[in-house]
């Protein structure tokens, strides 16, 4: 009861803190939300507008959703001009916009003198040829793309072994430092073009608290991929510490392009599951990329409501409403976009990247599926109700 309490605090101290000013809608005058000489908006020094790149991994929601967040900091601080943004964020959930289609979008539109992106410039790690995607953003840096901003582990490991004499931003990395993109979350990034946000041990904290909700002895997860990206090292962590048991299984990288190989890469989930759901686990953990196809997911996830396994998740809020019992996110997408919208400001104008400040430390948000705890009696009080942002029935 008393981390519920904790964690109530937590959220309502956090809440608590003063936000920039946003602009007054149809106003092209900013009304910055920082102190000008570090972050005011202004052109390239030949008058023309800071292009900028994207490096991502797949298609992924939370990635969109994320990346609008950045935008909309971008926004705040005049950089692009207010009422510019082509999209919403309930847009880009409603379409299903990814991160291609969103560069794609904003290389159309006019966000104002001094921000444009570039289509052209834009790869995916898990479909893009990595040496065509190379010699694009190595013959094009500093000359017609002024900044690269890379979503992930993959894309920031990519770009950051490019050694571009532009700066790269990269942001929703599981751990920056453990993967080589930093070499240190406070001591610098060890480049004076590289920044990564850093969102400190968001996995520990996240199992900290589901195992303080409703203890657990045997956690079950299935490792899509590499393990770094998945937090394997904070999991394992929170294992010694908190002192259950982990079971792991691992699924290698598939190719997900057709619907022919999708539905075969979800047979084999469905078969690890199944296993999974037998090994005697009285919780699962759901790692990112193992289940991007939300109408998928509730019945994936069947065999472990049916022997009342509950299911928390690492992130994506969708997948909640979706399906999932639970997340507790560590990740307050608002401030943490408005954070790195910082930072690449700060860098326009004239700070080393490398140099800036990098950890962020998010509120938790909690939501839950109040209907799967229902079939599954997972025991909910009021005072945690209460204090949830979001409760899916």
């Amino acid at each position: 009861m008393k981390s519920l309490v904790a964690l109530a605090l937590s959220v309502l101290l956090l809440a608590a803190l003063p936000i920039p000013a946003a602009f007054a809608d149809g106003k092209e005058t900013p009304v910055l939300a920082v102190p000008e000489s570090d972050t005011a908006p202004h052109t390239r020094p030949d008058g023309g507008k800071y292009r900028v790149a994207y490096v991502d991994y797949d298609e992924y929601l939370v990635a969109s959703r994320q990346f609008y967040y950045i935008l909309a900091g971008l926004e705040e601080l005049g950089w692009i001009y207010a009422g510019r943004l082509p999209f919403t964020v309930e847009e880009i959930d409603r379409r299903g916009l990814t991160t291609k289609d969103m560069v794609d979008i904003l290389s159309k539109t006019d966000l104002g003198p001094y921000l444009s992106f570039d289509n052209d410039s834009f790869f995916y790690m898990g479909y893009d040829d990595p040496v065509d995607a190379a010699k694009t953003l190595t013959s094009r840096a500093g000359k017609d793309i002024d900044l690269i901003i890379t979503f992930g582990t993959s894309a920031g490991v990519f770009v950051k072994s490019l050694e571009l004499p532009i700066p790269m931003f990269d942001f929703s990395a599981t751990d920056p430092v453990a993967s080589g993109i930093i070499d240190s979350a406070t001591e610098g990034s060890g480049s004076p073009n590289v920044w990564a946000q850093v969102e400190p041990s968001p996995v520990f904290r996240q199992l900290k608290y589901y195992n303080s909700i409703n203890p657990f002895q045997k956690l079950g997860v299935i490792i899509y991929g590499d393990e770094t990206i998945s937090g394997v090292p904070d999991i394992l962590e929170a294992s010694d510490t908190l002192g259950f048991k982990l079971i792991k299984d691992n699924i290698d990288e598939q190719p997900r392009e057709t619907e022919e190989e999708l539905d075969a890469y979800y047979d084999l989930v469905r078969e690890r599951i199944q296993a999974m759901a037998h090994e005697g686990i009285d919780a699962f953990y759901l790692t990112v990329d193992l289940i991007n196809d939300l109408s998928r997911l509730e019945d994936l996830l069947r065999p472990f409501y049916d022997r009342g396994i509950p299911v928390y998740l690492m992130d994506d809020v969708e997948a909640v409403r979706n399906g999932g019992l639970m997340l507790i996110s560590a990740s307050d997408m608002l401030n943490v976009g408005r954070f790195i919208a910082e930072a690449i400001a700060k860098t326009l104008n004239g700070a080393e990247a490398g140099t800036l400040p990098c950890v962020y430390s998010s509120a938790p948000g909690i939501y839950v599926n109040y209907r799967v705890a229902r079939e599954i009696s997972y025991p909910l009080n009021f005072e945690f109700l209460s204090i949830c942002d979001s409760i899916f029935t």
